[in-house]
């Protein structure tokens, strides 16, 4: 199939099997991936990949079998992807967090063949019933087993893998994400999908090829697998990754590996902006640093800037988006705060509840609609009905809250999970909790509705503080009516030690919050009837 990039080129590559050889041919000797101290050149990852392709071929993986991971960062990880999607076969990284019945529920719906875990991940499946894991071949990066040990895979075989004819269209991966509830839902994207994210990776950090990238997400994440993997790949760059993201370590490893790119989203600023402050903080090769800064207060998103000498491309973003910085704003922008525009790749609106086209300035719901094909998700996989719900009316409805400004600037500001409806407003949860989140002390702060004497909801926030030591809620309240309308101010103020997280993206799970009675929650109209 002939396919045009948005400036009118043809690419140069289609699948992902195609650019590995290409690079292993163009680059053999160049650094591809390090995770850690452990490192692959091109022509080692294809090669490697080659052999574990023959292997899973002698075990009876073909076009369309599921192999499945579950491994921190490694290059195991990584030649286990390659190696299965050259056979036309289709990767599920699987989210390490995963427990019992999330985990029997993935791998009961992609069914895979092959597994792939390491030693802190396979123990997980000692738990599941006998039946999940019937049939189907584990192998264990790290055993001292030789029977389930993963350099088996890495021995040379007289099989020999087939070259399958992939096409962009080919499903390449299922990455399961979970919603606020119910079990994780797996986005199947085919192979220019992933290379499409090079190409627009290239556009956001205006790549050269002097470029480093130190990436700190996860490779069973659109983020790390297509970013900070994919990106790197196309572009013709080194890219370094972590086993973990350490915050102590973040700033001493841009420079140990000289990166001129990074790729810290969401509350991994928050923890970088948390460390005490040192003249050093700007002593870094960084040129550029990709920042999804809408995740974090708009204080913490300028200290990351002033701090550290950055020049932050902002992006927007979602697994079923393809993992392809779908939107971005430039570094320098005169918006910083906004997400950016989708350049060509995508049409963006904004819609209401009834699906109609909102105008600028109006919050609703995120919807986006592909130019380029194969870029965005085939389908929820084994969830036919799920599918078509998200592509209503031909358009990807993503469940973000957000507006466009009159030029077409996207700012996101939240999941429609996080509205609350207060005496007659709409109240953004992330907006309150981004104030909230100033309050010297607190950690991180969660807001919810919860149901309101009169109907709609009253404003409950959830805090985690850094210590509960002379915290008074009242002060809290109190400090509040000074920054946010009074009806977006909390009624009920709760102190937790955590947060019930996802097991996929780790996200709060907000609907366990909301089940939670409010007894034990400092209550300021109560406050206010006792005085």
């Amino acid at each position: 199939m002939n396919i045009s990039l948005p400036d009118g080129r043809l690419p140069q590559w289609q699948t992902i099997d195609d650019l590995i050889r290409d690079r292993a041919a163009s680059l053999p000797d160049q650094l591809a991936v390090a995770v850690g101290p452990e490192t692959l050149s091109y022509a080692e990852l294809d090669r490697l990949s080659d052999v574990l392709a023959a292997n899973l071929v002698g075990l009876g993986v073909t076009e369309g079998t599921r192999v499945a991971t579950m491994l921190y960062n490694s290059l195991e990880q990584i030649l286990t992807f390659i190696a299965t999607v050259k056979l036309g076969a289709i990767c599920a990284p699987l989210n390490v967090s995963l427990e019992s019945r999330d985990l029997a529920h993935v791998l009961r719906d992609s069914d895979p063949l092959v597994m792939v875990f390491d030693e802190d991940t396979a123990g997980k499946l000692d738990g599941l019933a006998p039946e999940v894991c019937r049939d189907r071949h584990l192998f264990v990066v790290g055993t001292r087993d030789p029977e389930r040990a993963f350099a088996r895979l890495l021995n040379d075989t007289d099989t020999v893998a087939p070259r399958v004819d992939n096409q962009a269209s080919t499903p390449a991966v299922i990455i399961y994400t979970g919603g606020t509830t119910g079990l994780p839902k797996g986005v199947v994207l085919p192979h220019f999908a992933l290379v499409a994210a090079g190409y627009r990776y290239i556009e956001c950090f205006k790549v050269a090829d002097d470029d480093v990238h130190y990436s700190v997400l996860t490779l069973f994440h659109v983020g790390g697998l297509f970013l900070g993997f994919m990106g790197p790949v196309v572009a013709g760059i080194p890219t370094h990754f972590e086993r973990l993201f350490s915050a102590s370590r973040f700033w001493d490893r841009t420079r140990e590996v000289g990166a001129t790119l990074i790729d810290p989203i969401g509350t991994m600023v928050t923890v970088l902006c948390k460390a005490p402050e040192s003249p050093s903080d700007g002593d870094n090769p960084v040129r550029q640093a990709l920042g999804v800064l809408g995740q974090v207060p708009g204080t913490v998103a300028e200290d990351f800037r002033r701090r550290f000498q950055l020049n932050v491309v902002n992006a927007y973003s979602l697994t079923e988006s393809g993992g392809t910085v779908i939107i971005h704003n430039p570094a320098g922008s005169d918006r910083p705060e906004s997400n950016g525009k989708a350049w060509q790749w995508a049409e963006v609106c904004i819609r209401d509840d009834e699906d109609a086209e909102l105008p600028p300035g109006q919050l609703g719901e995120i919807c986006l609609r592909p130019r380029v094909p194969h870029i965005f998700m085939q389908s929820y996989f084994n969830k036919p009905e799920a599918t078509l719900e998200a592509w209503r009316n031909f358009w990807l409805h993503t469940g973000d809250i957000g507006y466009l400004d009159d030029e077409g600037y996207l700012f996101f500001t939240g999941r429609q999970a996080h509205w609350l409806r207060v005496k007659g407003e709409n109240v953004s949860a992330h907006e309150v909790e981004s104030i909230v989140s100033e309050y010297p002390g607190v950690e991180e702060a969660i807001v919810v509705g919860v149901p309101g004497e009169l109907g709609e909801n009253d404003v409950k926030v959830f805090l985690r503080l850094a210590s509960r030591d002379g915290f008074e809620p009242a002060a809290l309240v109190e400090w509040c009516r000074d920054k946010m309308a009074k009806f977006k101010v909390p009624r009920y103020v709760e102190i937790v030690d955590e947060f019930p997280r996802s097991a996929t993206k780790r996200e709060v799970e907000r609907h366990k919050l909301i089940a939670l009675n409010s007894d034990t929650a400092w209550d300021a109209q109560a406050a206010t009837s006792s005085n």
